[in-house]
This record gives structure tokens, sequence and C-alpha cells, in this order.
């Protein structure tokens, strides 16, 4: 049995990846971090053949965490966040 695979979709742009080489903003330091942590910026694109395909329930749920660090501690304006499975065809 194979993971099921979906895309992300963020405001209308489909996400593509991280740029570890810029920031987005810090994360909070709370909990196990004991100092703020920096965050990668998210990629974004229009063409679908080029979104990052998120392969099973445990990476989605790890890409959609990245999502909201950014919304609630880095200032980004979420306005519609659609996640699509995607199937083989």
């Amino acid at each position: 049995m194979s993971l099921p695979k979906y895309r992300i979709l963020v405001n209308g742009l489909y996400l593509r990846g991280w740029d570890d080489s810029e920031t987005a903003g810090h994360s909070g330091h709370m909990g196990w971090q004991p100092r703020a942590v920096e965050m990668s910026k998210m990629l974004m694109t229009r063409l679908k053949d080029q979104a990052k395909i998120v392969e099973g329930n445990i990476e989605l749920r790890s890409q959609f965490n990245r999502i909201y660090d950014r919304v609630r501690y880095a200032g980004f304006d979420l306005k519609r966040l659609e996640i699509e499975r995607v199937t083989v065809e």
C-alpha cells in the first residue's frame, strides 16, 4: 500500500518548497526550543507540475505546521489554504 500524496495551495499558489537561504521570520521559543529559530521562506508557483508533492499524512501535517508557524510568528497573511489529493491516472 502506498502513501497518499497531496499538493498544497496557499492563497491560490502552489507550495513549491522552502528556501533555507532566506528567512521569513523567527519562531517562538517556548517548550523545547530555548531560543527563537529562523524560519525558511516559502517558495510558491502558479504551475501545478512544479508543486511540491507531499507524501503521507504525517508529512502533510509537518508542512501544515510550517505554514502555520509563518502565520503565527512571521505575520504571513493567510487568506486561503487548500489541500488537494494527488491521484494516479
